[in-house]
């Protein structure tokens, strides 16, 4: 009797699990279905601890892991809009992110997207809106880019704080993205001391250290490289020619299309501040010098002979795409009247830049 009742207890309480090394994929079986609606998850969830060996740790964290994976899947496909969703977050454990059952699991299953879920699903706890809660460090096909905001920043910190060196590499790796596309904002410039304290020496860690250097220079505050600029007509320009002026600038190329189709709304904004007389808005083209002819057609033929139109003129000591690290087009400067970057890395024509701008000429 006492046999059959081990026996069907072996049965219950997953066959699979009597090697521990078959966890893991008996959990990932159970959770690889397409899941329509947040209750499937919910049942999934519940199901897998009602059968498990409550005493069996690492399985009801891995359990708890694959919760937060398809719980997120669920939330970005539907954009964080269906009414079950909320519900859900409520059955979502909480969870320890340096646990080294955890770190096991992120390492088979993208470590970078859970992580980005599980900061998503805590900030949603919270409150926020899914725009705001879902990750703006990486780039996404799904979803238009936004400006890095307090949750990514925080999500930022925390890790480069943690001891999880899986995190550490993940994440200086997103780093590199960050400078290419944010310069070095101030919230960036904090995470340097905890990267130096906190993270293993490494030649991925040198590489942003010395991404740090390179970019501070483009700091809020720091003086605008003076490069070598040409107009229409030859003359020589540099930024110090408009001291006493707040600068925007719309760096961009003939053969860019966003580029091109960016510029009407550029120079729309241009006529918005058309009554101030301390303002100048330019372009300056990063096109090849055999590609001028391409450059003045594409002013005439985009309208744009009302504003200063210039083009990078690299000499042997100034280069404008080496110096403001130009690494892709359209950019966005905004320079103050003492020749101070606001920003090198301006929101593109809209109401974020508008309030930039404004905001510069009352200082």
């Amino acid at each position: 009797m006492k046999i059959r009742i081990l026996i069907f207890l072996q049965l219950l309480y997953f066959p699979l699990f009597a090697q521990e090394g078959n966890i893991y994929q008996y959990l990932k079986q159970k959770w690889s279905k397409e899941f329509s609606s947040a209750k499937d998850i919910t049942t999934t969830y519940h199901d897998n601890i009602k059968r498990m060996d409550k005493k069996n740790i690492p399985l009801t964290i891995q359990n708890n892991c694959f919760m937060i994976l398809k719980s997120g899947e669920y939330i970005t496909q539907n954009n964080g809009e269906k009414e079950d969703i909320k519900p859900l977050l409520r059955q979502i454990p909480t969870i320890e992110l340096n646990d080294p059952t955890v770190v096991a699991f992120m390492q088979q299953n993208s470590p970078g997207q859970w992580t980005d879920y599980y900061y998503m699903i805590q900030a949603l706890k919270k409150g926020e809106t899914f725009d705001a809660a879902r990750d703006g460090i990486s780039i996404s096909t799904q979803f238009l880019a936004r400006p890095l905001n307090h949750n990514d920043y925080t999500k930022l910190k925390d890790i480069f704080s943690s001891n999880n060196k899986l995190l550490h590499d993940t994440y200086l790796e997103k780093m590199k993205f960050l400078f290419r596309n944010n310069g070095c904002p101030e919230e960036i410039a904090e995470l340097r001391p905890t990267i130096e304290s906190h993270v293993e020496d490494s030649p991925l860690k040198q590489e942003i250290l010395k991404l740090y250097t390179q970019y501070e220079p483009l700091s809020k505050g720091q003086s605008a490289p003076l490069s070598s600029m040409k107009d229409t007509n030859g003359k020589t320009y540099s930024f110090a020619d408009f001291r006493g002026k707040v600068i925007i600038v719309d760096v961009w190329a003939t053969w860019c299309c966003s580029c091109i189709e960016k510029m009407p709304k550029f120079m729309q904004l241009k006529d918005e501040f058309k009554q101030y007389k301390d303002i100048l808005f330019l372009t300056i083209s990063i096109d090849r010098k055999s590609d001028q002819n391409k450059w003045l057609k594409a002013i005439k033929e985009n309208n744009m002979t009302e504003m200063l139109n210039l083009i990078s003129a690299p000499s042997a000591n100034s280069h404008f795409e080496t110096e403001y690290h130009i690494n892709g087009v359209p950019r966005y400067f905004i320079i103050d009247k003492e020749g101070k970057i606001v920003t090198v890395f301006a929101p593109g024509p809209g109401k974020e830049m508008k309030a930039l701008i404004q905001n510069t000429l009352k200082q």
